[in-house]
């Protein structure tokens, strides 16, 4: 049984529904998991690792078949990069952020997530898409790390509005589809298993934070090891997020 790991007064950053809403195979929304001042350096950071030619065609995951006609974006390992580029320190921070979500869900699901995450930034040029498909396919892609949730955290500028297009519309089991506009700062999170979800095409250039936590399968003994995501360096310098 996993111990409580927020019950010692470390800060809370999901709404108490978020648990529940995603054991039901629904769509958790957090708005202004990310402050504006964080958006607004993690887009510059963006910017300084497109001009350094580290953006490439985004693949398909989940039950895709990975042709053009599935998916249109581009992707880039935010992680791997020299951190001369860019602003690692604004990425450090949404990542130690992600990380404090990571710590609580496992605690409030139950629920062992290893300490390392998988992430990407991802650009939807504008008319971009990927259509409706899982995160992670239990069944044809048996491994002993698997993605358990799901989470994407929102970097447009602000003002995103419903004729821009580019909506998460998520399909919850026995019930009408859900769209969820990509606000700036907004965070979702849900189960990578079993919500099946897609991106609508976007009328605008569409950016944002992709990830997955990862937690050990129901048999790891009899699937093949995932590869290895990236594990928080934990000898970096915090940085000072503003709340403006």
């Amino acid at each position: 049984m996993l111990t409580p790991l927020f019950a010692s007064g470390l800060v809370v950053l999901l709404d108490e529904a978020a648990p529940s809403t995603i054991r039901a195979g629904r769509v958790h929304v957090e708005r202004g998991f990310a402050p504006p001042r964080l958006v607004q350096d993690l887009r510059h950071d963006v910017d300084c690792l497109t001009t350094a030619g580290l953006f490439e065609r985004a693949f398909s995951g989940g039950t895709s078949s990975g042709d053009d006609a599935f998916r249109n974006a581009e992707m880039c390992d935010p992680v791997g990069r020299d951190r001369s580029v860019g602003l690692w320190d604004a990425f450090y921070a949404v990542w130690e952020r992600l990380d404090l979500v990571r710590q609580e869900l496992s605690a409030a699901l139950g629920r062992e997530m290893s300490t390392e995450m998988e992430l990407h930034y991802v650009r939807y040029p504008v008319g971009g898409y990927y259509r409706r498909h899982v995160d992670e396919d239990l069944d044809a892609n048996p491994r002993a790390l698997t993605r358990a949730i799901s989470f994407i955290c929102y970097l447009n500028k602000p003002g995103w509005c419903a004729a821009d297009g580019g909506e998460l519309r998520s399909y919850p089991p026995g019930e009408p589809p859900s769209d969820v506009l990509p606000e700036s700062g907004t965070l979702v999170v849900f189960d990578s298993a079993r919500v099946e979800h897609e991106v609508q095409p976007t009328g605008k250039e569409r950016l944002a934070l992709v990830g997955w936590f990862h937690a050990p399968a129901a048999d790891p003994g009899q699937a093949d090891v995932f590869d290895e995501p990236a594990s928080l360096p934990a000898e970096d310098p915090l940085w000072e997020m503003s709340q403006s």
